[in-house]
């Protein structure tokens, strides 16, 4: 009798397609990303593996779910990696994205002078 396999041989490191939870939960300021999304109602297995980039598959509930939590899209959560676009090809809009750096993070890397310079500019404008 000749088997199939459940699921195809896709690997993490062989999609161009990513999921990236990191940027939208520290926007969010989850501070414990494993447990929001276990409350949210993914399972542990998906959590560990989406929170480590090794998720290769995404359900519609499971979307449904992190787009509704997270008050996002699914373009939020996805970016492209090693693939080339021709212009203005529609995936151009999950690139990645830039680090977010939380706000006490940028205060943080920022001298008492420029601070108050940062302060002066903004009451000015």
């Amino acid at each position: 009798m000749l088997y199939r396999k459940k699921r195809g041989s896709l690997k993490p490191h062989n999609s161009s397609i990513i999921l990236n939870l990191k940027p939208i939960l520290a926007l969010r300021n989850i501070p414990h990303p494993s447990a929001f999304l276990i409350k949210i109602g993914i399972n542990t297995t998906a959590v560990n593996k989406m929170l480590k980039g090794e998720a290769v598959q995404l359900n519609f509930r499971q979307l449904t779910i992190l787009c509704t939590h997270l008050n996002c899209t699914p373009n939020d959560l996805f970016e492209t990696r090693d693939m080339t676009l021709p212009p203005g090809h529609s995936l151009e809009v999950l690139a990645p994205k830039p680090e977010v750096m939380s706000l006490t993070d940028f205060a943080r890397s920022k001298t008492v002078a420029q601070m108050n310079e940062l302060l002066t500019r903004a009451e000015n404008s």
